[in-house]
This record gives C-alpha cells, sequence and structure tokens, in this order.
C-alpha cells in the first residue's frame, strides 16, 4: 500500500499550522477555526484527519514522543566509566534527529501547550534506561537506587538537551555528547559503581 503524498503534505501543514498557533497562545484558548486559518485550508479538511484539537495535540505528542524514544541511546550500561569515550562518540547520531526536530520539541515543551511532555520524555528514558540495565544484569532485583540512577542521568541529560535547543542551538554536537558524557562519567557511573554502593 503506497502513502499518499497528498495526505501527507496536509497532515504536515496542519501540524506546521497548530504549532505556530501554540507559539501564540495557549492551547485552551484555541479555537478550530484559529487553527484552520493558520493553516489556509478548510474546517472540513481538518476533520478529513483529527476529530478535535485535543485529537491533534494528542497525535502530535505520540508521534513526537515515539520519535523521541526510537533515538535514546543507553549502551553506556555496557560500558566501564573507562570506556564512556566511545559512547560519547556515538551520541551523536542519536541527538541529530533530535536536534532537526528542535523547533517542534521546543513548542511541545511551551507551557501554551498545557501538557506535560518534557516530564514524558524524561519518564521514557527512565524506562529505557531500567529495561536495558535488567537486560544487562539478568536476574538482578530492582533497587531504589538504580530507579535513582535513572532519574538522575534522565534528568540531567534532557536538561542538557533543552539547554542546547533553548539557550546555545550554535554548540556543536560533539560538544553536547561530551557535555553529557562527562555527566554520565563523574556522577552516575562515580554515585552507583562504587565499592561501597555495590555492596548496598
Amino acid at each position: 500500500m503506497t502513502t499518499d503524498l497528498r495526505v501527507v503534505k496536509t497532515k504536515e501543514t496542519i501540524k506546521r499550522g497548530f504549532l505556530a498557533c501554540i507559539d501564540k497562545q495557549y492551547f485552551s484558548k484555541l479555537t478550530i477555526a484559529e487553527i484552520t486559518k493558520e493553516m489556509q485550508i478548510n474546517k472540513s479538511t481538518f476533520y478529513n484527519y483529527y476529530e478535535d484539537k485535543y485529537d491533534l495535540r494528542s497525535k502530535l505528542i505520540d508521534s513526537a514522543l515515539e520519535s523521541f524514544s526510537n533515538s535514546i541511546d543507553v549502551s553506556y550500561l555496557k560500558l566501564t566509566p573507562s570506556k564512556i569515550q566511545n559512547y560519547e562518540q556515538k551520541l551523536p547520531t542519536a541527538l541529530l534527529p533530535l536536534f532537526k526536530q528542535r523547533k517542534v520539541f521546543m513548542t511541545l515543551w511551551s507551557p501554551k501547550l498545557e501538557s506535560n511532555v518534557f516530564e514524558q520524555m524524561e519518564n521514557i528514558f527512565v524506562k529505557k534506561f531500567l529495561e536495558a540495565l535488567y537486560t544487562t544484569n539478568p536476574g538482578e532485583n530492582n533497587t531504589p537506587y538504580q530507579e535513582l540512577q535513572a532519574r538522575l542521568f534522565a534528568a540531567s541529560a534532557m536538561q542538557v538537551i533543552k539547554w542546547w535547543f533553548e539557550v546555545s542551538p550554535t554548540t556543536p554536537v560533539a560538544e553536547v555528547s561530551k557535555i553529557i558524557a562527562d555527566c554520565l562519567a563523574s556522577g552516575t557511573f562515580v554515585a552507583f559503581n562504587s565499592p561501597t554502593r555495590q555492596d548496598d
């Protein structure tokens, strides 16, 4: 089954128009008329694809979160602290696709969208971290420290990405990768791979 390019183009137009509207005002105050005016389409075209603005927001967020989830690389869990440099070298491959969607993510993080997308991204990171940890160490019981390790690194990495997108978008991806890898090497690996912590 081939994809109808007209459908793809129309959905992309709707997406861009919706995000442009969110940049201007809060979601709760946004009307379908304003959305379709921004998109330069009629209401019937909009309703061919979405039930209402809530359906549009939900599907747009789901798509962005799926893209984010697919880009997360937690292979560092199999590395020793001395080999974190290998992880740093792989990170740009995961980060660049996210940067290409930078403006979309920044709008999705905006309070005007009235949704907790940034928090949902952090939670996805935590879940992937824990899943990979259990795969790396099968049979190992879940501990509060593993949960803490996952949350700390997810929060750290997400804040670096947010800073990169919002404050310093001209920072080279290699430098961003180094910052994340350094946070990992000096933070969670030190705190959670020490002999005293392993004995807990």
